[in-house]
């Protein structure tokens, strides 16, 4: 492998020797060494790009040419362009029909990743693979899981130095050979290796950034707390008298001292801290005569913009091949990830816990600084809330001793063995085995409001996967003139164990000492889950005069979470790719580089969750009693000593496998010798056998049934258009355009009309409904025939009608835009990330205009006429009754009207930019140094165009792995991250 600048030195053992010459998108060449020592060589372009090579399923290298689906593949350079911490946030706007979303700003959040469009009513990730091995992608984002807090997925333990590129399989053709964990796509991983023969190297990555929020509230700062316009130390709002208007009066601050009132504009903005965080990279690589390494240390370390917010994980991997004879060879991969966090925030309406509820809920008059040195009393210990009936906590009590906190260890391992018995036989075994522990903990101090006797929560997590693949891999290129042949067979076996324990002890006796004899109560629980596929597979492929190819596969899975009957179930593949330009090479069509016809049909299955079959009970040692109380009985109680519950969910002998149809079928290509290229596809996919959770009457003593109910259809268009405008010796412009349109539509639930996919609270929910897209749902503002707002004649407020749809959940399409500059060493990119429609539900927008914080609610604050009419002697007629200004802006962020925090979730962002200069290598000349790269980087840098006010409609309330989107309350907000890199190479 030559270095950035091309030069390459190698041994060889006999003057007799040739060296072949190759990249991708040039055409290849070969010479014999013979005397000289110096042998330089110009590649010539490859107006045909035939070498470009994609690793797909089963980690199967394929020429792009020859597939007949759709494969978008990341490079490490685009990942590492400007690097996060979660690596899956570097994708966001770079393939078409990809769409990706950061969860929260909670320092090393979680981010979801859908493609082309959610396919069953209960969500659904991706399948990762990293060299062979599918791993473990669970997570835990937002408000619904996890006691509110964002303790990231996964996938965020890996790191980006590491990755030499992601392929991202769209749909059920390329992923066919998977199984049925792989029916929403898959993103395969291949790890950094050494090269053989090369010399040893040292490369070095190191970025250190600054962070704040990329957007917050705008506030008003007239108006203290209080209750229309009377001053109230007791409500944390700004309904209190105008601040201006009361100058020659003093009144009670939360310490009970007589002050005059002012307004502390930077009050929320001087509550958060600048993050700082570094990330480095080390990596050793190299090889010998058949063997290569690379040995690789990486960090990233973390301090959020929530104070006392932090991060730290350390990676160390390893990637070795090694030839032992012409016929067997072996490859270990391996990388083990440490993680510690401390101070993660928790998030949602519902909990008193929550820092940015307190935060963006603080008075305009209270003084940040005051908070921050007095929220303890100095002589008893004890909290000084904010308000003298404790209803609201002090953010720097909660942040400094409300602890979240999670310690995660992962080993992620492959070992491939291949052997060769004759040149045209190829038998591989891919063992692999992903490992994670995690252990969380959740502090709540005694003295807390909504806890004022304390509590805290211990949990500990188990999660193993152990993947094995056996192939055999035959190829012929001379049974049949001008037809090239392979055929693979394989068996996989797949075995995902999960195990977790968690405690919450509450009523301490003793303050701050988290130990269970200290508690008053306990609640344990213990979870355990395994499930096992056994699967067979074959792929054969052929090709005539390689311009003509035709692909077949069938997979065969034996699922443990499914009936006997109806274990065993099979999916075929095909598809086809036709390179025409290889028909029109006599006809000089200059303008026309490359062209090419591709088409496939697939179907895959997807079993059920495991323990849906028959009546699993679960130890208790508490039951609750409607009416009566949440501990009515507490075991041990009597001659009881264990009690146990029944399933609430109706356990099904007779469900069958889920069932996924797709077709795709698409054109490549290239025009004014690569200048122009253009990669159109259309895709339509069919879920059916839907597997939910269906209510039941609670007669039956259940509160659902599991069955197989539903159809979901999601179809759509992609394209992928590259340009280089303007190209000279020196200077280069080149632009990508991806863009992505998917329509999902809800095509049968039996005998439901609806079904509930995601809950908020309030009425606010996410549904499938027969014949729409997935969601939002709620009350409305109820119209008279002309679309004019009914107003209620007796309170002068709007009229509203619950259970209405507010709007598509998802985006109408998606545009990502990469401008990229070079000139000389000099390099400038730039992503910008577009995103139509949808729509939006803001429970922090809500809760300031309700409490008088936002903008909009300050100014004069006279009487108001809400705009609409009103019914009278049954016609419409203008309202004219006048409403205080509060009433107003309560009933419009009232959690009973929907409608009025709804908001249209387009956006246009400034994803990622970065400068760089590259030192020429002539400098180092007598250095040990081969290479330098300094430059400027920032990611989230502008939200250019939005239509929610005050925060980031990127945020999200649902879990990642869920369909529940479009929702967000008291989100950490989103963060924006600017600074330096450094790249060496030794």
């Amino acid at each position: 492998m030559t270095g950035a600048d091309g030069k390459y030195s190698i041994k060889i053992a006999s003057a007799e020797a040739s060296l072949e010459f190759s990249s991708i998108g040039y055409a290849s060449q070969t010479k014999t060494v013979g005397a000289t020592n110096v042998i330089n060589v110009v590649l010539a372009t490859d107006s045909k790009v035939l070498g470009e090579v994609v690793v797909t399923a089963m980690g199967i290298s394929r020429e792009k040419k020859s597939l007949g689906y759709s494969a978008s593949t990341i490079k490490s350079e685009e990942l590492t362009k400007a690097r996060e911490t979660n690596v899956l946030n570097s994708l966001a706007g770079k393939a078409a029909g990809v769409r990706v979303n950061s969860q929260s700003g909670t320092v090393g959040g979680s981010t979801k990743v859908v493609i082309r469009g959610v396919n069953s009513l209960e969500g659904g990730s991706p399948l990762y693979v990293i060299d062979g091995l599918s791993v473990s992608e669970s997570n835990s984002a937002g408000g619904t899981t996890a006691n509110n807090v964002d303790f990231g997925n996964r996938m965020g333990d890996l790191s980006s130095d590491d990755i030499e590129s992601m392929t991202i399989l769209k749909g059920a053709a390329a992923t066919a050979l998977y199984g049925s964990r792989a029916k929403d796509g898959a993103i395969v991983i291949t790890t950094k290796r050494g090269s053989k023969g090369a010399k040893s190297a040292i490369s070095i990555n190191s970025s250190v950034r600054f962070d704040n929020p990329l957007i917050l509230p705008e506030f008003q700062n007239e108006y203290a707390q209080g209750n229309q316009g009377v001053y109230a130390l007791t409500a944390t709002n700004g309904w209190g008298p105008r601040i201006s208007d009361v100058q020659n009066q003093q009144f009670p601050n939360f310490l009970g001292q007589q002050v005059t009132l002012q307004a502390y504009p930077n009050n929320v903005k001087d509550y958060f801290q600048t993050g700082f965080s570094t990330m480095n990279n080390i990596a050793f690589s190299g090889g010998g005569e058949g063997s290569d390494y690379r040995v690789s240390f990486s960090s990233a370390n973390d301090k959020g913009i929530i104070p006392k917010s932090k991060l730290d994980r350390y990676t160390l991997s390893l990637n070795a091949g090694r030839d032992f004879s012409k016929k067997l060879s072996s490859r270990f991969t391996g990388s083990y990830t440490n993680i510690k966090s401390d101070g993660r925030p928790a998030q949602s309406s519902n909990n008193t816990n929550s820092i940015i509820s307190t935060i963006f809920g603080l008075p305009r008059t209270v003084d940040i600084d005051q908070l921050r040195d007095n929220y303890e009393d100095p002589i008893t210990g004890n909290q000084n809330f904010l308000t003298p009936t404790r209803n609201g906590n002090n953010p720097f009590w909660v942040m400094n001793y409300n602890r979240n906190s999670n310690s995660v260890d992962r080993f992620i391992g492959t070992y491939v063995l291949n052997y060769k018995p004759v040149d045209w036989i190829t038998v591989t075994n891919n063992f692999g085995l992903d490992v994670t522990t995690e252990k969380r903990s959740l502090l709540v101090r005694k003295g807390t409001a909504g806890f004022m006797q304390g509590k805290f929560t211990n949990y500990d997590g188990l999660s193993k996967q152990i993947n094995d693949d056996l192939m055999a891999t035959i190829e012929q290129n001379n049974l049949i003139e001008n037809v090239k042949l392979k055929l693979i067979v394989g068996g996989n076996i797949n075995q995902r164990l999960i195990q977790t324990s968690q405690v919450e002890a509450s009523g301490l006796t003793i303050d701050q000492l988290y130990n269970y004899t200290n508690a008053a109560a306990k609640n344990p629980t213990l979870g355990f889950s395994k499930r096992r596929i056994l699967g067979l597979y074959g792929d054969l492929s052929a090709s005539y005069k390689d311009f003509l190819y035709l692909s077949v596969t069938g997979r065969n899975d034996w699922s443990s979470t499914l009936p006997t009957n109806s274990r065993s179930y099979f999916y075929p593949s095909v598809n086809a790719s036709f390179v025409f330009t290889e028909l029109l090479k006599e006809k000089n069509m200059d303008w026309l580089s490359f062209g090419k016809l591709r088409a496939s049909w697939a179907q895959v299955g997807s079993d059920a969750l495991p323990y849906n079959l028959d009546y699993t009970f679960t130890p208790v040692s508490t039951v609750f009693l409607q009416y009566v109380n949440s501990t009515a009985i507490v075991f041990p109680a009597g001659p009881i000593t264990t009690a146990f519950t029944s399933p609430r969910v109706r356990p099904n002998s007779e469900l069958k496998p889920q069932k996924q149809n797709s077709y795709e079928f698409g054109t490549e290509l290239k025009f004014l010798n690569n200048r122009i290229g253009l990669d159109f596809g259309y895709y339509n996919t069919v879920t059916n056998n839907q597997l939910i959770s269906i209510d039941v009457a609670p007669s039956t003593g259940y509160y659902a049934r599991y069955m197989n109910v539903g159809e979901i259809q999601n179809k759509g268009i992609e394209i992928a258009l590259n340009v280089i405008p303007l190209k000279t010796k020196d200077f280069s412009w080149s632009v990508d355009f991806q863009f992505g349109k998917n329509k999902q539509k809800v095509n049968d639930l039996g005998a439901l009309k609806e079904y509930s996919v995601a809950s908020g609270y309030s009425g606010l929910s996410v549904k499938a409904e027969v014949g729409q897209s997935f969601g939002l749902y709620g009350s409305v503002w109820e119209r008279d025939p002309n679309g004019n707002f009914v107003v209620d004649a007796e309170s002068g407020l709007k009229k509203v009608v619950a259970g209405k749809r507010l709007g598509n959940l998802y985006a109408d399409w998606t545009l990502g835009i990469n401008n990229n500059f070079s000139y000389k060493g000099f390099n400038l990119s730039a992503l910008l990330d577009i995103r139509k429609g949808g729509v939006f539900y803001s429970g922090t927008v809500a809760n300031l205009r309700g409490s008088g914080l936002a903008k909009e609610t300050g100014g004069d604050r006279a009487n108001m006429i809400t705009p609409g009419v009103v019914l009278k002697d049954g016609q419409y007629v203008p309202n004219t009754k006048e409403v205080k200004s509060q009433n107003y802006w309560a009933w419009e962020s009232d959690t009973k009207n929907s409608e009025g925090n709804v908001f249209d979730a387009g956006f246009v962002k400034l994803r990622e930019v970065r400068f760089s200069y590259a030192i020429p290598a002539s400098v180092f000349k007598s250095s040990f140094i081969r290479g330098m790269e300094l430059g400027v980087e920032g990611r989230n840098l502008w939200l250019i165009k939005s239509h929610v006010p005050h925060v980031d409609p990127e945020l999200n309330f649902f879990n990642g792995g869920g369909a529940g989107e479009g929702v967000e309350f008291n989100s950490i907000p989103s963060v924006r991250s600017f600074g330096m890199n450094l790249r060496l190479t030794l």
